[in-house]
Order: structure tokens, then C-alpha cells, then sequence
């Protein structure tokens, strides 16, 4: 057996040991189960149509949520202004779905235990299992694809780090049901078809092109952009005769182009007839609120940034960007239209409002992207392991001798890798099981303060709010204020004070504490910390509503910096224990020092704080 086939057997191995073993998604609940947030708005046609016949009004979708909670409101629909709710999300990924989806209902209707209700086990189960069974087809196909090109070691490799170092372990065996999953699938076969075509030109293999074209379209509108990989494979631009080559080509088959171009206005037009049944309009826009920054796109925050950036938790394909080289280099016809594709997409990805999309772990956009950027990774991989590197054969005593330099270098270079894999598989565990990866919330303290650790110590999540914390254990401490609030009362909190006779008592209408100041000169640089001890009698589950502590330095009247930690951070998993904020008074300098509290809204639950003391800390 082929290397390249033993690593597809283990990549599916991975796959499936996550998919049934570490983290079963069809068996979890509520937001965590197959079918829930954005998989439960693609799914929803189904039900509609299968089940319910009530596309124009989804009526049963509160009840659907009562019982199964996918999501804590119906935004999988939004009311058109004819008044019937259109599905925000295109129909491409239920039209993928509708196999699995049949099989399950078909199993729900014969079952005692099982509802057909569109959301009971059978369909989280089946939704599941197709995912599974894309991801196969999408790696097997970029196997096939891959082998064209590369000796057989690289497409094995290349496989192996796409699956064991990129998210795409992640979207293939637990929250394969997105849509970034099948149009990986889509990719491969589309790259392979075009291969072949391109090789052998025939109908079948336009039509095909043009179906993988329009159901990736269907499923993510801005795939359209897949349509340039077709017309521009092979087409060398070093070659002045390539374009007249090309536009020759494209006139001796151009019925060939029709048909795929047809197929491919066919598939796009489900949405079409499908908003015209809906609303009574052709052209239905149903991200409302949500759309492009062409002029701004958030390129540098997609692939860097703490809170969602590609290249942060996916290190990994670093060498699949600077692979490209190589690529232009060994293999200059196919290197142009995967060179524009990947520019373009990454252009079109990160310019949408919502870059970080969502509930996402690291670019959750990006993996669909691998099957093209599989070839610069490929190119990259095959120049640091496989090229010949020798010293002439005059100055060793063995001719062709690999000299030390490379070999140091590429050991290390395997030990990056390896790092770059165990990077995934962490990150991968914390975002299910471990707990410590919270999406939309990353910020670059919290996530340099957890990275590689394993136990959750509900401190390090108030690096999420501030990035300040004093280094180690002072040396000295100067007391700058210290506050009882023994002559306060809290009755109104229903509990009584932490110590002495009072305490500070916020709730209701008293939402924020007076501003609890210190009049004194602090030079730049100097550590001050507020600690304060706090109770409260109830959990907070949506953080804007968690109570704040905030440490604010002003000069001459002004405010010159302030930083503020969200208390339930903690005090969800302890509810009465001290809590601190650490910052550094700004180059300006501060006259005044200012600790203050603002317990969430009026809504909330009482907050009873006690025990302050401000202080001024040295190394």
C-alpha cells in the first residue's frame, strides 16, 4: 500500500476515534448538540418542507426551541415585510443534508422512542454521520488530487498535517455538520474535476465542474470566486502564448463551458425560486444587519488576532502561506489561479463585518481554503525535506553527502511542526472538553497566561478583561485606602456583610458604588491593586450583565487610563471571595486613584462588597 493511502487510512482514523469517541456531538444537548446555532438555520428547510410543509411561516420553530434549545432565539428566520419569515442562511447546505436527513426521518417514523420531529436523536445522529462521511470523500478526493502533482511521501505528509495541525480536525469530527466541511468536499472534487478535464476534456466533467461550483455557491454565496480556479488552472502567466492558449481552448469546447456554466445558474436558482415563494421577491437580503467593510477589510485581524486570527490558532499553515514560493517556483502552471484564488478569498473572508465569525476556533472560514492552500503546504514541505542540499563531491570523502546545516535545520524544523500539531490538538481539546478556549472572547493576556495548561483557575479568566497582573509576589505593600463600609446597611441585598457591621449593597435602583478615591502623586509605573471581598447569592450567565470592578488614575481632573475586570468571572464558580485588579498608573503619571463598582443593570441579583483596601506594590 501507497504511504499517501496509509496516511488517509490514519487521518480517518483521527477523525472518526474524535468524531465517536472524544466528543460525540450528536449525544450532547441544548447549543452543544449537531444540529444547534448556525447548523440548525442551515438544517431548518428540512423540517420545514419534510415535516411541518410550513416553509413561509415556520411556525413550529418556538416550539422547536422550547424543547431542544439549538439556540436561545429564533434567529435561524427573520419576518419579511410581506410577513411570512424567510431562513437567513442559503438552502446549498440542507440540499447536502437531504440525504442523511431522509435516512433519519425514515428511522424517527419507524421508531417507538423517537420523535420525527425533525430534531430527536435520529436526525443529530444522521446529520452527524454525514458529516463524517463528507470529510472522508473530501480528504480521499485531495489524496487523489494531490498525487498528480507531489511524490507520494509529500501528499502523505500534507494529509497528516491537515488533519492532525489545522482546525480542519476540528469542522471534520465534531462540528462537521458547518458548512465549512462540505465545501471542503466541494473544493477537492471541484480541483481533481478540473484536473481531468483539463487532461481530457468531456461534458460530464463540465457538468460536474459546474455543479461543485454552484452547490458551493448555494451553500456560501461567496464561493462564486471557486469559478476562477477552472478558468485559470494551468494557464502559465510567464508564457505569452498562454492566454491565447486558453481562449483557443475555451472556443474548441466552448458548448462544453456552456453546459457547466448552466448547470451552475441552475443550482444558484433554488435560492431565487425559494425567495420568490417566500417573500414574492427574486432578491431577498437576509443577513440584514450584517455585510461587507470592502474598504476595510479586517485582514490583519483575521489572520492575527488573539480573538479569532487564522495564522494564531493555526500556526501551522504559515508554511502553507509561505509554501507558495515554492510552489511559483517547481510549479509555475498551476501556482497562478491557486495564488489569486487564495488572495481573493482571503479578501472576501475577512472583509465580511463579522471577521471572527462567531462562535468559531481560530478561522473557522479559512478551512474550506485548504484544499488550495494543500499545494503551496505540499511545495513547502517537499523543499525543506525533499530537496537535494549537497556539498560538492570534492570536499567530503562521500559525494553527495547531505551537509550538517540541513539536517540541524530540518530536525528543527520537524520539532516546529511538531509544536504546531500538539498547538491543534490542544486548542481543539480546550474549545470541547477543557474548557480554558472561549470563543469571541480570546484577547492576547488570557491566551499567553492558559496556553498549554489543563486546569481551569477561574483567575486567569480575568484576562480576559484587563492584561494587567502584578508579577509574582510583592516584595512591599503601601496602603493607600481602606474601606469597611461599616455604616452602610444591606438589607436591601437580602444578605448580611462579609465582616463588621456593614457593607456596600448594590441592587435595584443602586447600581454603582460612589467613586472611592485616593488623592496621591504615583509616578508611571507604579503597581496599584484593589481588593475587595464580595458575595453574591446567584450565578450570571450572559457576561455584559456581570458585575464590574474598575480601577481608574486621573490627573489634574482627567482620566488618563482605566481598567476594569467582569466579577462573575469568579464569582460564578465562588460565590464569596476576595477579589483583585492590578494596573500600572500611565507615562503621565496620576494624581488620584479611583476604585469603583457597577453591579450589571437594575435586573440583577444583589452584589454585597466589603473589606476594600487600595494599595500601592513594589518588586
Amino acid at each position: 500500500m501507497r504511504g499517501s493511502s496509509i496516511a488517509l487510512l490514519v487521518c480517518y482514523a483521527l477523525i472518526a476515534l474524535v468524531h465517536f469517541g472524544y466528543y460525540p456531538k450528536w449525544q450532547q444537548a441544548g447549543a452543544e448538540a449537531t444540529i444547534s446555532y448556525d447548523v440548525s438555520g442551515y438544517y431548518m428547510y428540512l423540517p420545514a418542507i419534510f415535516i411541518y410543509g410550513d416553509v413561509k411561516r415556520v411556525a413550529f420553530l418556538e416550539d422547536v426551541i422550547e424543547q431542544y434549545r439549538p439556540t436561545s432565539d429564533p434567529y435561524q428566520v427573520f419576518t419579511h415585510e410581506s410577513g411570512n419569515r424567510v431562513m437567513k442562511y442559503s438552502i446549498g447546505q440542507a440540499v447536502m443534508y437531504t440525504p442523511f436527513f431522509l435516512v433519519a426521518h425514515g428511522w424517527a417514523s419507524l421508531s417507538a422512542s423517537h420523535p420525527a420531529d425533525g430534531f430527536s436523536l435520529p436526525y443529530q445522529f444522521m446529520i452527524s454521520l454525514g458529516s463524517l462521511v463528507v470529510s472522508f470523500l473530501g480528504l480521499y478526493w485531495l489524496m487523489v488530487l494531490l498525487r498528480s502533482y507531489f511524490r507520494d511521501g509529500v501528499v502523505a505528509l500534507t494529509l497528516l498535517l491537515i488533519a492532525f495541525g489545522t482546525n480542519y480536525l476540528n469542522y471534520s469530527a465534531i462540528d462537521g455538520a458547518m458548512t465549512h466541511n462540505n465545501v471542503f468536499t466541494l473544493y477537492a472534487l471541484l480541483l481533481l474535476t478540473t484536473h481531468r478535464f483539463y487532461a481530457s476534456p468531456s461534458l460530464g466533467k463540465a457538468l460536474l465542474i459546474g455543479a461543485c461550483i454552484g452547490l458551493a455557491a448555494l451553500t456560501r454565496p461567496t464561493e462564486i470566486i471557486s469559478a476562477l480556479i477552472p478558468l485559470l488552472w494551468m494557464l502559465e502567466v510567464r508564457s505569452r502564448r498562454a492566454t491565447s492558449l486558453r481562449l483557443r481552448f475555451f472556443a474548441e469546447h466552448k458548448w462544453k463551458l456552456l453546459a457547466a456554466m448552466l448547470v451552475t445558474l441552475s443550482i444558484g436558482s433554488i435560492q431565487l425560486l425559494y425567495w420568490k415563494y417566500v417573500s414574492g421577491d427574486w432578491l431577498v437580503y437576509s443577513y440584514q444587519d450584517q455585510g461587507f467593510d470592502w474598504l476595510k477589510a479586517h485582514i490583519h485581524s483575521g489572520l492575527f488576532s488573539y480573538k479569532a486570527g487564522w495564522l494564531v490558532y493555526t500556526p501551522l499553515m504559515i508554511f502553507g502561506v509561505l509554501g507558495f514560493v515554492p510552489l511559483f517556483w517547481r510549479r509555475p502552471r498551476i501556482a497562478p489561479a491557486l495564488f489569486l484564488h487564495a488572495v481573493l478569498f482571503v479578501y472576501v473572508a475577512f472583509a465580511w463585518s463579522v471577521w471572527w465569525y462567531g462562535g468559531s476556533l481560530g478561522q473557522r472560514t479559512m478551512v474550506q481554503a485548504y484544499v488550495v492552500l494543500a499545494f503551496p503546504l505540499a511545495a513547502f514541505m517537499e523543499w525543506a525535506f525533499w530537496a537535494r542540499t549537497q556539498v560538492p563531491s570534492d570536499t567530503v570523502k562521500e559525494p553527495g553527502q547531505t551537509p550538517v546545516w540541513v539536517k540541524v535545520g530540518r530536525l528543527v524544523l520537524a520539532g516546529v511542526v511538531g509544536l504546531f500539531i500538539y498547538h491543534n490538538l490542544w486548542f481543539t481539546h480546550q474549545a470541547h472538553r477543557g474548557g480554558l478556549f472561549l470563543t469571541e472572547q480570546m484577547t492576547e493576556a488570557y491566551y499567553w497566561r492558559t496556553l498549554y495548561t489543563y486546569g481551569k483557575n477561574y483567575d486567569d479568566r480575568l484576562a480576559l478583561d484587563t492584561p494587567e497582573f502584578f508579577p509574582g509576589s510583592p516584595a512591599r505593600r503601601v496602603l493607600l485606602r481602606e474601606e469597611g463600609f461599616d455604616n452602610r446597611s444591606t438589607d436591601a441585598c437580602g444578605m448580611g456583610p462579609i465582616s463588621g457591621s456593614g457593607a456596600l449593597c448594590l441592587k435595584d435602583k443602586e447600581q454603582n458604588s460612589p467613586d472611592l478615591a485616593v488623592d496621591i502623586d504615583l509616578p508611571p509605573g507604579t503597581w496599584v491593586r484593589a481588593t475587595v471581598a464580595a458575595k453574591v447569592d446567584a450565578r450570571r450567565n450572559n457576561r455584559d450583565n456581570f458585575a464590574q470592578m474598575l480601577i481608574i488614575f486621573r490627573r489634574n481632573g482627567e482620566e488618563v487610563k482605566r481598567r476594569l475586570i467582569r466579577m462573575h468571572r469568579v464569582l460564578n464558580h465562588d460565590w464569596r471571595r476576595d477579589v483583585h485588579i492590578d494596573a500600572t498608573v500611565p507615562d503621565e503619571g496620576a494624581d488620584q486613584v479611583v476604585v469603583s463598582f457597577w453591579n450589571g443593570g437594575n435586573s440583577q441579583p444583589a452584589l454585597v462588597l466589603d473589606d476594600l483596601r487600595i494599595e500601592a506594590l513594589y518588586k
